[in-house]
């Protein structure tokens, strides 16, 4: 009689050892693969329909976007302004936008009409706003790359702390407005 073992055949009154089969290996594989994509799938329903509906890139953005507000109101005191709001102000010329980022992005593209004041050289002291931004009355709008980039903040609060009273961050910063399809320089 012949009995059937996990790795192969072998039979009852032979000595030899079992023979090894890839094909079961690669069955039991397939098998295990296969689950794992149905349970994945089922368990993660909702966020892959999301995903090829095309609404969980902006649902991700807009908790950015909230996280960002909080950070900067709760531990600066710093109010975030949105594209809606901040693109009237740039159209009347009430608002100076003021580019955080490095001056080779600065560079590659800003928001037209922007100055950029890097926030690693104006946090060392290396820029003197005072001198770029004269009126601490003015309604200054710093932004950065958006979503979880913090480089306006910083220099939003550094403009707070040197006395500027009107200053906010774009919360979806540089690559918002250039999607929006608003003026950008390049």
């Amino acid at each position: 009689m012949i009995q059937q073992t996990k790795i192969g055949y072998a039979s009852e009154s032979s000595n030899k050892r079992p023979t090894f089969s890839w094909r079961l290996v690669i069955k039991d594989c397939l098998y295990f693969i296969a689950i794992a994509i149905l349970l994945g799938g089922l368990l993660n329903y909702s966020l892959l329909l999301k995903a090829f509906n095309g609404t969980l890139i902006p649902k991700i953005q807009q908790n950015q976007l909230v996280n960002l507000k909080s950070k900067a109101s709760l531990l600066y005191g710093i109010s975030v302004i949105d594209l809606i709001s901040a693109k009237p102000l740039y159209d009347e010329k009430i608002a100076i936008f003021v580019d955080a980022r490095t001056l080779q992005e600065y560079k590659i593209g800003h928001i037209s009409g922007a100055i950029s004041m890097p926030d690693r050289e104006f946090l060392m002291g290396q820029i003197d706003p005072g001198k770029i931004l004269p009126n601490k009355e003015a309604v200054l709008i710093t932004y950065c790359d958006g979503g979880e980039c913090e480089l306006a903040i910083d220099v939003a609060k550094g403009l707070s702390e040197r006395g500027y009273n009107n200053v906010f961050v774009l919360g979806e910063g540089y690559p918002g407005w250039e999607a929006a399809g608003y003026p950008v320089d390049k």
